[in-house]
């Protein structure tokens, strides 16, 4: 979530203040990727609010991504072709956040946080027909989501400083992760998570004090204590490439930074490239595009946004984010 969204935050919820070694092998296999190779993919309406929150692909390779404020999650085919995919109908100050897709029955799952009422979880059908499959207590606020690969959803809650586990079936969520327990970090907006590719980590963004967790996670699926990865970021959401690599969109820093499996990083992309404040990002599914990164850029209630989703070529393929059929 971008940062001046976080921002206006405080003003509607007044109580927020704001693994492995890498071998060197691993680290020679990272190609390098050049700034010169960030193209525009599509852009969006900045006077209507059209600014990209979070994108998911399904295996065709179709788009989707969440437009944060004005209520919609937009479709866009490979071809570049945009469409209205679903609405809410929330008032102003509604979130239209985390997105996760089931491969199996092609279902979109959409984190959505309308405005002075509980936080809910819908699944929009392909048929474009939705219903709401889990509510949230009044107060948080929804954010990243994520799921396993035996379709539960993973949600991270910026206010109420916990990470839900709920079933893609629907159900009562449950707290699966309480960042204010003993031993475990306070609440200061958790943002982002993403499993590791044999989902053996749960990472989770902490925007305001700039770092990213590593719970480890054990076999029946419990969390471990969170320990820092990496601080001195500005971070929002990010993916994983094969490799183990964690690309991540640092939001107010307005770049994509590359950081391997030991901590070291690399700025592949920045505004010096046309970028502005990055959101979340995610590689193709399949062919060339799976070694490319997609980027939602943006700023909110600037005359100077441009709100975009940018492709990077990186060279190295990406790790899906998916419900596996």
């Amino acid at each position: 979530m971008k940062f001046l969204k976080v921002n206006a935050l405080v003003s509607r919820f007044s109580a927020v203040t704001l693994m492995v070694l890498a071998t060197t092998a691993v680290l020679l296999m990272s190609p390098a990727a050049h700034a010169s190779d960030l193209t525009t993919f599509v852009t969006f309406d900045a006077s209507k609010n059209e600014l990209g929150e979070n994108l998911v692909f399904d295996r065709d390779n179709n788009l989707f991504v969440s437009l944060a404020l004005s209520n919609e999650v937009r479709k866009i085919t490979p071809a570049g072709v945009q469409s209205t995919y679903a609405t809410f109908s929330g008032a102003p100050g509604s979130f239209v956040v985390g997105l996760a897709i089931d491969d199996g029955t092609g279902d979109l799952f959409v984190a959505y946080d309308p405005a002075g009422q509980n936080p809910v979880v819908f699944v929009v059908h392909p048929d474009l027909s939705k219903q709401v499959i889990a509510t949230f207590p009044i107060g948080g606020l929804l954010n990243g989501m994520t799921p396993d690969d035996d379709g539960n959803l993973y949600i991270a809650d910026s206010i109420a400083g916990v990470i839900w586990r709920v079933s893609s079936s629907g159900g009562p969520p449950t707290v699966w992760l309480d960042l204010h327990a003993p031993g475990n970090f306070p609440n200061i907006t958790a943002n982002g998570l993403k499993f590791d590719k044999h989902k053996r980590n749960l990472y989770v963004t902490m925007t305001a004090p700039g770092t990213i967790l590593r719970v480890p996670v054990d076999r029946d699926g419990q969390p471990g204590t969170p320990e820092v990865f990496v601080s001195g970021v500005t971070p929002d959401d990010f993916c994983f490439d094969q490799q183990g690599n964690l690309y991540l969109a640092t939001q107010g820093g307005m770049s994509v930074l590359r950081i391997h499996p030991d901590g070291t990083q690399e700025v592949l992309a920045s505004a010096a490239d046309g970028l502005q404040r990055t959101s979340a990002m995610l590689f193709g599914r399949h062919g060339k595009e799976r070694l490319d990164l997609y980027i939602l850029s943006g700023i909110f209630n600037d005359p100077n946004s441009h709100p975009a989703v940018f492709v990077l070529h990186v060279g190295s393929p990406g790790l899906s984010v998916s419900i596996p059929d």
